[in-house]
């Protein structure tokens, strides 16, 4: 391997990067793989380990999620970057085959190997024409061009790359695009290619990562949903294809049409090759042998990829269900779809391998094998117009009046009317709750989706206590007021009374958890920690909530209490944040501020600071939540200014502090969902806009003020917008918070703080700025109003969208977990 191109392997659903020269990037652990599928590439200090991922002819988009090697900027290097092992003469392919086989296919490699049919516009062109030439389709893409009804919304599931959206965004500019993807990998090179659309005025479509069983838009959101270019069909079990369905027809509109293109299986089960093999180019050529099931149902392939210099790259194995027409069209209509009348979607078998598509077979470049994408088959299925409930295979929440929560739920708000506990530390201002629950639980749901967890306990802080480090150290109308929407969101969710209990009251936590998990519940309840608080109002405990559940051994979302305990410590996540290569502010610590004996003078402070850190300096507790201590006065210019910093803080019971470097550019905060384990979910990144606050000669920060003073300009005058970064900037900074969210073990959701030592930091404004970590926030706040719900909507989401996407997040965690216990249990 060359030393300058260094490469990292980043577990979960993220593109790793080839970084630019000079740039050393660290390497996490890589993912569990078969031992035979990793090698080192390279040798000495650059060596690194990069996962081999197989390399087929399916489609146009991946269904589930997948890890990447490399950037979008250049496919064709991949090929000089990697090393594989051939596994040799095997006795059963299907044997071969990874359960979930696509989690490491859809990269860069990916767009070499089939780039005759899915990088080629001839390709697109005529698949789009396809589309076109459907009078129904048609009527949706001219919905709206004569401005007297809303423009039509199409959304492309599996949208790979995002060939087919960009094609369409050029020929009918009015629509409203949207793709989703589980390559992180192909979306980013998606986006990167829709930026020319925004330069040229033009609405580009908006892109997002997830899994397509779990599309991010609300029930009712599309007119017409596209899977093309043989996106259907990777799972192993009909079920989960089924879900795929029932997820399109919940996001179309009544009378939203879907538009299926996929492998014909008819054809492939009469004709496949048993063996093939394909020039690449003049270097590099792929050997594949293919096998059917006993049952006719699969087809496995296996593919060796070898370079005449270089010797084997990979030799993997995958597989896909062959469907064919007469069981999509009985699927699709278990779904709740009318078939609507095409010739390739006709009754019977032989017709349907007749209408074949062939014309990936009939414009590829290389003509040579083709494999899945040669003979494919469209069907065409309509949401009834009546329909206003989920699909027939949507199950509901349970509605019986003995559910287990029920009872629990009304046990629980009983000894809460006994148990009233005041701290007599609360101020006389305080919010008296001293009955029942601060939320109003609804007795049903407002929504009609089924719920991610079947019985959810919801534990928040405890509003029967003063809350050190909120405004005045009490609840407010707003805290409350946030508190019920937050219920109401997951009331859209579907729950209500009978699937949702409230914990709040911290003195009998442990006493009402441990009853609940005794009541014998079919289906044991899962804890949605969103006590941010800390146990007993007490930041410094909030790592007690999870670790009491642990020892009552529930599942529950968020950060567990180790993460929490180092990301409490910001001076600790700024020294492994370094160790790790991620760009950190210069910083000196100030211990024993409260006067312990051998402590610096304040002259001796300011020496230090001045001599390591330099002027302007920004001062601030080490360990804190809220911002507390954070204001207009940390930032201190001369000695004067720091006495005085370090008086308010001793004044607060501060005794220790940080100073580092201020940071005088833009300010980027990311928002992350998912896990390494299932693959990530990145947020539009965003930028605060701090105009208004510097208009007025103030110092520009997210400090106490702007978090719980409403009267203060901090808190009305700073807005945000979504971040303008180049796509090469935001994957670097993407990157780094992958490796900071595997280094400190946050899990489900988590937020990642940044700021420019000057200027944007993305190498296009001359000032060579570079974007330095202010800190990593596991559990970060999950109000409607707060930073992911902002950026969330900027991808255009819904509160209640953000629960759900941290919700399924934990759900998808504990789900993998479970297996691993079991494979465990069993070896």
């Amino acid at each position: 391997m060359p030393p300058h191109l260094p490469v990292t392997r980043l577990r979960g659903d993220f593109d790793a990067v080839l970084a630019p020269p000079g740039k050393v990037v660290a390497s996490p652990a890589a993912p569990k793989l078969p031992l035979s599928s990793a090698t080192t590439a390279g040798g000495g200090a650059n060596g690194v380990v990069v996962a081999t991922a197989p390399m087929h002819r399916t489609g146009g988009g991946t269904q589930d999620r997948s890890d990447s090697v490399a950037s979008p900027g250049d496919p064709a290097a991949v090929l000089d970057l990697v090393q594989g092992v051939c596994h040799g003469r095997v006795a059963s392919i299907e044997k071969m085959v990874p359960q979930q086989w696509w989690k490491t296919v859809f990269d860069a490699m990916y767009l070499r190997t089939d780039g005759d049919v899915v990088e080629d516009p001839e390709v697109t062109r005529e698949e789009v024409g396809m589309l076109d030439r459907d009078p129904v389709i048609k009527n949706i893409f001219l919905k709206g061009t004569d401005r007297r009804q809303a423009a039509g919304k199409v959304l492309d599931l599996c949208c790979g790359q995002g060939r087919h959206l960009l094609h369409l965004a050029k020929q009918y500019p009015h629509l409203e695009l949207f793709g989703h993807d589980q390559s992180s990998y192909l979306i980013s090179l998606a986006q990167q290619r829709a930026s020319d659309l925004r330069r040229n005025h033009r609405r580009p479509p908006v892109f997002t990562v997830g899994d397509c069983r779990e599309v991010p838009f609300p029930s009712g959101t599309f007119d017409l949903v596209m899977v093309l270019g043989n996106s259907f069909g990777y799972f192993s079990s009909e079920d989960d294809d089924r879900a795929v369905l029932d997820e399109i027809h919940r996001v179309l509109v009544p009378g939203g049409v879907a538009i299926v293109d996929l492998t014909d299986g008819v054809y492939m089960r009469r004709h496949f090759v048993q063996r093939s093999w394909e020039w690449l180019d003049d270097g590099v050529f792929v050997c594949r042998e293919r096998e059917l099931s006993k049952d006719g149902l699969r087809l496995s392939t296996r593919e060796v990829i070898t370079s005449t210099t270089r010797g084997v790259l990979r030799d993997q194995f995958y597989q896909e269900r062959l469907y064919s027409g007469d069981e999509v069209a009985g699927l699709a209509r278990s779904a709740g779809f009318d078939l609507l009348a095409r010739p390739s979607a006709a009754s019977t078998d032989d017709s349907l391998a007749a209408s074949s598509l062939t014309f990936a077979n009939d414009l590829s470049k290389r003509q040579e094998d083709l494999g899945m994408m040669g003979h494919r088959m469209v069907v065409v299925i309509r949401k009834s117009a009546s329909s206003n409930l989920p699909s027939s295979g949507t199950t509901t929440p349970r509605a019986t009046a003995d559910n287990d929560l029920t009872r629990l739920q009304t046990q629980l708000s009983v000894a809460s009317l006994d148990h009233s506990v005041t701290s007599t530390a609360a101020p006389a201002s305080m919010v008296p709750l001293n009955r029942g629950l601060s939320v109003v639980v609804p007795t049903e749901p407002r929504g009609s989706e089924r719920p991610v967890f079947e019985n959810l306990v919801l534990v928040l802080g405890d509003p029967s206590q003063a809350c050190i480090g909120k405004l005045n150290n009490t609840w407010n109308a707003e805290d409350l007021a946030t508190r019920q929407r937050l219920v109401d969101a997951l009331s859209e969710l579907g729950y209500c009374q009978r699937n949702l209990a409230v914990v709040e009251r911290h003195a009998s936590m442990y006493d009402q958890l441990r009853a609940m998990l005794q009541t014998g519940a079919a289906s044991r309840p899962v804890v949605f920690n969103l006590c941010d608080e800390g146990f007993d109002n007490d930041a410094l405990k909030e790592l007690h909530v999870p670790a009491l559940l642990e020892m009552l051994r529930v599942d529950y979302s968020g950060a567990d209490p180790n993460c929490l305990a180092y990301c409490y410590d910001k001076g600790l996540v700024t020294c492994v944040a370094g160790a790790i290569g991620v760009p950190t502010p210069r910083e000196t610590f100030l211990h024993g501020l409260l006067g312990a004996v051998g402590v610096d003078s304040d002259a001796a402070v300011f020496s230090r600071v001045r001599d390591r850190v330099g002027l302007p300096a920004f001062i601030k507790p080490v360990r804190g939540d809220n911002s507390l201590g954070i204001t207009a006065g940390s930032l201190v210019r001369d000695e004067a200014g720091l006495r005085a910093k370090l008086s308010e803080l001793r004044a607060q019971g501060v005794g220790d502090a940080a100073a580092q470097e201020y940071l005088a550019g833009t300010e980027y905060s990311v928002g992350v969902v998912g896990n390494p384990q299932t693959g990530f979910r990145f947020l539009p990144t965003l930028e605060v806009d701090f105009t208004r606050i510097v208009a007025r000669g103030l110092v520009p920060i997210l400090g106490f003020e702007s978090k719980w003073d409403p009267t203060s300009p901090y808190w009305s005058e700073i807005g945000y917008r979504r971040a303008e970064l180049s796509p090469e900037a935001e994957r670097c900074l993407r990157a780094d918070c992958v490796r900071l969210w595997e280094r400190f073990g946050c899990r489900d959701y988590a937020r990642f703080d940044w700021r420019c030592d000057r200027g944007k930091g993305d190498g296009k404004d001359g000032l060579g700025g570079t974007i330095k970590l202010l800190e990593v926030n596991p559990n970060p706040g999950w109000c409607w109003d707060g930073k992911l719900t902002y950026m969330a909507k900027l991808d255009g989401l819904e509160y209640k969208d953000v629960l759900r996407l941290i919700l399924r997040a934990a759900s998808d965690r504990i789900e993998v977990q479970g297996r691993s216990r079991k494979d465990e249990a069993n070896a």
